[in-house]
């Protein structure tokens, strides 16, 4: 009798621990994204061959999805099919994505907003259309297939705005100086090859940021003219052309750098860390060359998405930032804080370069006439430039000092001929 209670005992060990390993099997082909959601995501899946005019099929890992192309629409979709059970894809999505939102996150059923949405619902009467944005970071969400309206904000400004490594009032370019400077101080490197959701990637060592969003997607934009849209490729495709990009036509000559289809050599991965954001702005905010740069970065940030950057900061600004650049190198290369300040005046430079180029010489018909039009207005941006700069070498600067100054300065109509704007301010 004792035998057979210990072999009943041992049975029952047993019985346990086979339906332990069966539901263990289970939870991890569910959360792994897996087999199990594979076939039911092929069986209800759109033929492969699907045209649907604005959108085109895709996959979140391995569920298929509809994205928009490019200004087509903001949303992405499902199309679920009556043998799909819901619960399983809404698991799937908050893996894949690693989806962080506090409270119950849901897909939304399609209320069409345009005349290409109006067409999915109407192509696909038997599928029910479902929205599944909600899934996604918020600062991704609010951003996914949207463009700025004027040209600058680059990649590396994507990847640092949407996970809290720049003020969110702060849009423009970034300069790969900035970016390497914002990654030393609030992210850290991560040696893998499996990113996480929120990760910032750097492709090739300095050719390309994006954010890993999962399901091998990432959060970009491929350039920094304003046609580009912030965008969701495959990791592997950030280089490849998105359905409906933007192109330059052939007598197109502003600032852009062609993206192609470059080979990806190289992934790095960082990882925000804790540092505060505000430790960025306290450690620059140290230097005594801080209300330069910043008076010509919040002017520039103001007036470029205007388009009025020309008519404010004037084309002696841009010939000017380059003279800074060179002229303060050396002070402000001393230490961490002033490393950090040179790399956001390097970016603010290229913000004033690209608005000009764009809004005045995009075109093989501009003249030179323009530099000579927009070379000098005697404004509050260009008196309170001149007396800071002033300030900082220790002069000082009464009324009669600025308006030579402003008369010199305006005399030279972009006719620089080895003149060098600071030398004038500074006499």
């Amino acid at each position: 009798m004792k035998g057979r209670k210990r072999m009943k005992i041992d049975l029952h060990r047993v019985k346990k621990s086979f339906v332990s390993l069966i539901i263990a099997i289970l939870l991890t082909f569910v959360f792994n994204g897996s087999d199990f959601l594979q076939a039911k995501s092929l069986r209800s899946a759109l033929p492969a061959d699907t045209v649907v005019k604005g959108f085109f099929l895709a996959n979140i890992g391995d569920l298929q999805v509809i994205f928009p192309e490019c200004g087509k629409s903001k949303k992405i979709l499902l199309a679920l099919s009556s043998d799909e059970n819901l619960s399983d894809v809404t698991s799937y999505l908050k893996l894949a994505l690693g989806c962080k939102t506090s409270g119950i996150v849901k897909t939304e059923p399609l209320i069409a907003e345009n005349k290409f949405e109006e067409d999915l619902i109407a192509n696909f009467p038997d599928r029910q259309m479902l929205c599944i944005n909600a899934f996604l970071p918020e600062k991704i969400r609010n951003r996914f297939n949207r463009k700025f309206d004027f040209g600058g904000p680059n990649c590396f400004y994507t990847a640092l705005s949407a996970t809290d490594g720049i003020a969110d009032d702060e849009i423009r370019h970034v300069s790969f100086d900035e970016f390497k400077a914002r990654m030393t101080m609030l992210y850290h490197e991560i040696q893998t090859d499996s990113p996480e959701p929120g990760d910032v990637l750097l492709y090739n060592s300095s050719d390309h940021g994006a954010v890993y969003l999962g399901g091998d997607r990432v959060f970009h934009k491929k350039d920094l003219h304003k046609e580009f849209y912030q965008r969701m490729p495959r990791k592997l495709e950030v280089f490849k052309p998105d359905p409906g990009e933007w192109a330059p036509g052939p007598h197109y000559e502003g600032p852009y750098s062609i993206p192609g289809d470059k080979k990806i050599s190289k992934i790095q991965v960082f990882r925000r860390n804790k540092t505060n954001l505000d430790d960025w702005k306290a450690s620059i905010e140290k230097r005594s060359e801080f209300r330069i740069v910043n008076l010509m970065k919040k002017t520039a940030m103001i007036t470029a998405p205007k388009w009025d950057l020309g008519k404010i900061l004037g084309y002696w600004s841009e010939v000017l930032s380059e003279e800074l650049v060179r002229a303060l190198d050396g002070q402000l290369k001393t230490d961490d804080d002033g490393r950090r300040l040179m790399s956001e005046l390097s970016s603010v430079r290229d913000q004033i370069f690209i608005s000009i180029e764009d809004g005045y010489f995009s075109t093989p018909y501009a003249s030179k006439k323009i530099i000579k039009e927009i070379w000098f207005f005697e404004n509050d941006y260009a008196f309170e430039m001149i007396r800071t700069i002033r300030e900082y070498y220790g002069l000082q600067t009464n009324e009669e000092t600025l308006k030579k100054i402003c008369s010199d300065i305006k005399a030279i109509e972009g006719e620089l001929k080895g003149k060098s704007l600071l030398t004038i301010i500074r006499s």
